[in-house]
């Protein structure tokens, strides 16, 4: 905003004179201002479609086209409609000033010009719709502070609260001696539900933070050469837990001398997120594949399960970033959402897009593209 409030005004002229258009020119040149003047109203919209100038100035007499006319024109275009128009006419009676101001101008100037008076209006006006765009900029940038400030704490309140709960609810019978320690299913049972409980909650708080961070820009996007494999064998390692539980058979297909060009740690989190949601809706016994298929500049990595699948609506739900959806697991695994809506922005700040194919009872695949390492990176 600060480079839009310095940079130089860009004032935009229609005039069939061209000797007022070259004196315009001179007097706005010589006051820091860019120029671009011409009698053409046809090419005035080709000058206008190129680049959006701060203010225009309209002759109110032209042979073609009457200047309230054209005025009235540009305003019923909406990306043209905060434009502030100033008239400029030879003579200025009530009733002209009344239309201009109806048709959407905001001043007049008279000719012959007064260069001081000329360029105090234009100044004037262009300091007030900078003023406003940079309130508008800001109040929108204040309603999404606000809005990612709600839907943090909802989550915090909510889904964060639910697994330090449960497991807190646990510990309790533990003191209380409602579960005992030496019990056979202790091990198999109570600590395994404690530590993916705290798994739940800690893959949250990870969402969350990349989340928040990613929302106010505070993360900066690091390309690295990455060997695919790797990363998927380490996610496997860190879902093991889930996976063994649910004993499902996870398969890397991904070739080991296959390379991408991104964030790691980003990367990271979308394998994380999507494999850990393939656990979560496989049944028991059920299959997960990784695959990869490299192209020319892109590689495209495709979680593949035979879990529930999504009905079509869902899908949709699923890639809203402003809805927040959530189901439960085949073995009624809890969820928040946040993770795709995560893996989606995270792998948009890397030049790829999340996309899912998926049918009801068979399976679902969700893949995604990411550059290609070449040498050329």
């Amino acid at each position: 905003m600060e480079n839009q409030v310095t940079e130089k005004p860009y004032i935009l002229a229609v005039d069939d004179e061209q000797l007022n258009l070259e004196l315009l020119r001179f007097i706005l040149e010589r006051n820091n201002c860019h120029f671009e003047g011409t009698s053409d109203d046809d090419h005035f919209f080709e000058i206008l479609e190129k680049r959006k100038p701060d203010l225009i100035l309209l002759d109110v007499i032209m042979p073609r086209i009457e200047g309230f006319e054209l005025c009235e024109k540009i305003k019923s275009f909406n990306k043209y409609k905060d434009i502030p128009i100033i008239f400029l006419t030879g003579k200025v009676n009530v009733k002209d000033k009344v239309k201009g101001f109806e048709v959407g101008g905001v001043d007049y100037v008279t000719k012959p010009f007064n260069e001081q008076e000329l360029v105090a209006r234009i100044q004037t006006h262009v300091e007030l719709i900078r003023a406003k765009n940079q309130i508008e900029e800001q109040a929108k940038n204040l309603k999404q502070s606000n809005d990612l400030k709600d839907r943090m704490f909802s989550i915090i309140g909510h889904d964060l609260r639910s697994p330090l709960s449960a497991a807190k609810l646990k510990m309790d019978f533990i003191m209380r001696g409602i579960i005992n320690p030496k019990d056979d299913k202790f091990l198999d049972e109570t600590v395994f539900d404690l530590l993916k409980t705290m798994d739940e909650a800690l893959n949250l708080l990870q969402n969350l933070l990349g989340w928040a961070k990613s929302e106010s820009n505070q993360i900066q996007v690091i390309p690295e050469k990455l060997n695919i494999n790797e990363l998927v064998e380490q996610t496997f390692r860190l879902l093991k837990l889930g996976s063994d539980h649910k004993q499902i058979e996870m398969q890397n297909n991904v070739p080991v001398d296959v390379f991408a060009y991104a964030d790691n740690n980003m990367i990271k989190t979308v394998l994380r997120n999507i494999l850990s949601n393939a656990i979560k809706f496989t049944p028991v016994e059920g299959v997960i594949k990784i695959n990869s298929k490299p192209g020319k500049s892109k590689i495209v990595i495709e979680i593949e399960d035979n879990g529930n699948g999504i009905p079509k609506e869902d899908i949709k739900k699923i890639l809203n970033p402003n809805e927040h959806f959530s189901k439960l697991g085949t073995e009624k695994e809890p969820g928040t959402g946040l993770g795709l809506v995560l893996c989606q922005n995270f792998v948009k700040k890397n030049g790829g897009t999340l996309k899912i194919r998926s049918e009801v009872g068979k399976g679902s695949v969700f893949f995604f593209d990411l550059p290609l390492f070449t040498e050329e990176n």
